[in-house]
């Protein structure tokens, strides 16, 4: 056995007598160095010999690499390598030609040290020691790359490949990559570059975390190749579990950051433990961030009995939140558990916290809590502190769901309490926050007594919002349980949810306040303008329990009338006019037919005597002629009466879904008129999303003049498709058919603003990109992006041609 002891060099006698004095009868250990010369399985020069000798020298010593020849060196043991008992470094970077990694992103380090485990059985290293230093290895095909049982502490595992080849490049996996079992303290990679292990491939997990407190796992590529570049996944990336499995995953500087994609279940699991802290990591992305190296799931959280209590998920500190974007599933799981925090990530962006790269699922899924059972409390999803808001975009399903919550605590059996605050939440392929298993708006129920997740917390509803100077003034009111303290959150928005529905991209400010006896509350709120502003919308937070709402409707521009004239004759060629109500909640309208009192406003041969029928999508029919034959009060109370008694109206409360409006003359007679719908509740959760008319279109004063008004003022602007159909309506059987239609768009002040004769001679792409292109080349559309006001679409035939036609507006946004 060749040993080679390393001693002290004292060059004075006189300080190496004061020391032997000083020291009288203690003895000093000194560290020996168990060099490796060959591959063999045993005997002297082997790795095996090796750690029996380091096992029976007292110390901590070395065991270091000489084998000679080129390139890489595998060790092959035909059965379990020795548990390690006593303090050792095993420096793979000792063999000549080996060196560590110098790049900040990526590995170029050289390894050519290969423990192939595929003979053996049982684990690579194992320990039940202090003080173990593993570096410079390549470890694949064991049943455990590297085991830390119980009694072990303290160890280092840095600059290693665990379950890839030497060039970290393909997956030669273990079953389990790194075992922690009960074992403290331990440290896998570090913050240094030339610490970075790559742990791929693994069947099982990357690292298995059984039970074990203050472990330390950062700067590794855990899924990935050693480039960082491509998936080479293991079974989980990171597995903990345990009553008492309590570890720090990454940290608050890039050097901490592990890079945790590519694997097959989730990139980490906390199954059980408390006090769990992952920060700074890239989950499911490549090493750069702007990729995706999907794994099943980001981060999964609860399997059993208590559950992940206290986990925290990313911080508010500056570099504590991490990018969990790219993968498969959800970002972030949370299924069993309590006073969970996530904070300050980026969920479903790159890394710039802007570009896109979503989560095939929700951003954040929120599952059963504990409550108060177990010493715990809400989830928190944000929070009010600077740097608690996490952004949340572009992901596949919701933003935040919150399915079901179990043992209550405060929140009662079956509630959950989650917490979501100051978040940026937007471009989500659902709501931006949804609570209970029906996906979908959950609308407010009077005095919101209703159970479910967070009591199914009623959201506010924003009846106005103005803009000056500057600053955005928010009115609205809550009603929610009686007496009880709420804050409401107020979000801006670039663009409008399709649900109609909001999600929140710019937190803009919030309010507190109490609500009275009746559960009502009021807010008049008053805030700096923060970037463009298309949509308003609001979260209400019981700040009681910590149960937050869904997103409020958004408050937007719409179309708030809609109205076409033109000459009503008889049979096909009455005027009918059609629209949709778009969105979940009924919308109350009024619609009106008007004849005589266009002759007041200059316009001959008006239909003197309009009779007016609305039919329903269910097929039911409300008739009226002469409005104050029906409805008369509930007609006035609008302030939209019609001036002569002959003209006809009819309020009524509509079912999303769509209408036709007739308009015919009485006793068949015949002349200009005008059929009109007005929003009469903006703030219900639906709106008109368009009007078409058919009827003849004559020539002069009699073609046809479509009419909309866009509001409400200071929410930006709207757009809209206008389209005039004449030779396509031929298809649906209609005689005589406008042949070759025209269409101009004014201003409420008759300015002209553009006007299209055959639709694909202007804005060809644009408009088949609404896909709401008309089917005849000879047909013509307009889109438009408009501020709000009121505004009126003409259309003639081509060289003053006459025939039935059909004007359409609808509301794209």
């Amino acid at each position: 056995m060749n040993q080679n002891r390393v001693t002290p060099f004292l060059k004075c006698p006189a300080l190496l007598f004061f020391l032997t004095v000083a020291l009288f009868g203690a003895r000093v250990a000194t560290a020996i160095d168990f060099p490796v010369t060959n591959t063999d399985d045993s005997g002297p020069g082997s790795f095996r010999q090796a750690i029996t000798d380091a096992n029976a020298s007292p110390g901590a010593d070395t065991i270091s690499f000489n084998i000679p020849g080129a390139g890489v060196h595998t060790i092959s043991p035909a059965s379990a390598l020795p548990t390690i008992t006593d303090p050792v470094t095993i420096d793979g970077y000792t063999q000549p030609g080996a060196s560590q990694n110098t790049l900040a992103i990526g590995n170029d380090a050289v390894l050519l040290i290969e423990l192939d485990g595929s003979t053996a059985g049982g684990s690579g290293l194992s320990t039940r020691t202090s003080g173990l230093i593993v570096q410079g290895l390549v470890i694949n095909r064991f049943q455990e790359g590297i085991r830390f049982d119980e009694g072990s502490s303290g160890a280092v595992v840095a600059g290693n490949f665990i379950g890839t080849d030497p060039d970290g490049a393909s997956s030669l996996g273990n079953s389990t990559g790194i075992l922690i079992f009960r074992s403290s303290g331990n440290t896998i990679g570090g913050q240094a570059a030339e610490a970075r292990n790559v742990i791929s491939g693994n069947g099982s997990s990357g690292i298995a975390h059984i039970d074990g407190v203050d472990n330390v796992i950062q700067g590794n590529y855990i899924g990935t190749n050693s480039a960082g570049t491509v998936g080479l996944g293991n079974g989980a990336g990171i597995d903990i579990g345990g009553d008492n499995a309590t570890a720090l995953i990454g940290g608050t500087t890039a050097d901490a950051r592990n890079v945790i994609s590519g694997n097959a279940g989730p990139g980490i699991a906390v199954n059980v433990g408390p006090n769990n802290v992952i920060q700074g990591n890239y989950i499911g992305t490549d090493a750069t961030g702007t990729a995706a190296i999907a794994n099943a799931v980001g981060i999964t959280g609860g399997g059993a009995g208590i559950g992940a209590l206290n986990i925290r998920i990313g911080g508010t500190e500056v570099g504590a939140g991490n990018l969990i974007s790219g993968n498969t599933g959800n970002g972030v799981n949370l299924a069993f558990g309590a006073n969970a925090l996530i904070a300050g990530n980026l969920i479903g962006t790159q890394q710039d916290g802007i570009s896109a790269l979503g989560n095939g699922a929700d951003g954040v899924g929120l599952g059963f809590t504990t409550g108060g059972a177990f010493g715990g409390g809400p989830d928190t999803v944000g929070g009010t502190t600077p740097g608690a808001g996490n952004v949340i975009a572009f992901n596949s399903g919701t933003g935040v769901r919150a399915i079901v919550g179990f043992f209550g605590g405060t929140g009662g059996a079956g509630q959950g309490q989650h917490t979501i605050l100051g978040n940026s939440i937007f471009s989500n392929g659902q709501l931006g926050i949804d609570l209970g298993l029906l996906a979908g708006v959950t609308l407010n129920d009077e005095g919101d007594a209703d159970e479910g997740v967070n009591h199914q917390q009623n959201f506010p509803v924003i009846t106005s919002v103005t803009r000056s100077g500057g600053n955005i003034t928010i009115a609205g009111t809550l009603n929610s349980e009686a007496n009880s303290p709420y804050r409401i959150e107020f979000f801006t928005n670039p663009a409008v949810d399709p649900s109609g529905f909001g999600e929140g991209q710019t937190f803009t400010g919030f309010v507190d306040l109490t609500t009275d006896a009746s559960g009502n509350a009021a807010f008049n709120e008053t805030f700096p303008e923060i970037g463009t502003i298309q949509s308003v919308t609001s979260t209400a937070t019981n700040t009681d329990r910590g149960e937050t709402s869904e997103f409020s409707a958004a408050f937007t521009t719409k179309l708030l009338n809609i109205s076409t004239r033109m000459q009503v004759l008889t049979d096909d060629n009455v005027l009918i006019g059609g629209f949709i109500v778009t969105g979940i909640s009924p919308k109350r309208v009024i619609v009106r037919a008007i004849g005589p009192a266009l002759t007041g406003s200059g316009v001959a041969g008006a239909l003197m005597d309009p009779t007016l029928e609305l039919n329903s999508f269910d097929g039911s029919i409300t008739t009226n002629d002469d409005w104050k034959d029906d409805q008369q009060a509930e007609i006035e109370a609008t302030g939209l009466q019609p001036t002569q008694d002959a003209e006809s109206a009819i309020v009524q409360t509509l079912a999303p879904g769509a209408y036709t409006a007739i308009v015919r003359g009485a006793g068949g007679t015949t002349g200009i008129g005008l059929v009109e719908a007005y929003d009469l509740d903006q703030l219900a959760d639906s709106k008109l999303a368009n009007i078409s008319t058919r009827g003849f279109v004559d020539t002069a004063d009699n073609v046809m003049i479509g009419g909309f008004i866009i509001g409400p003022e200071g929410l930006g602007d709207a757009t809209v498709l206008v389209r005039a159909i004449g030779p396509s309506l031929e298809n649906s059987g209609v005689a005589n058919a406008l042949q070759d239609p025209t269409l101009e768009l004014f201003d409420g002040n008759g300015a002209l603003l553009t006007s299209n004769d055959d639709w694909k001679d202007d804005q060809q792409g644009e408009i088949e990109a609404t896909q709401l292109e008309p089917t005849d080349d000879r047909e013509s559309a307009i889109l438009s992006t408009l501020a709000p006001g009121g505004y009126t679409a003409i259309v003639r035939g081509v060289a003053d041609t006459t025939g039935v036609g059909l004007v359409e507006v609808y509301h794209l946004q």
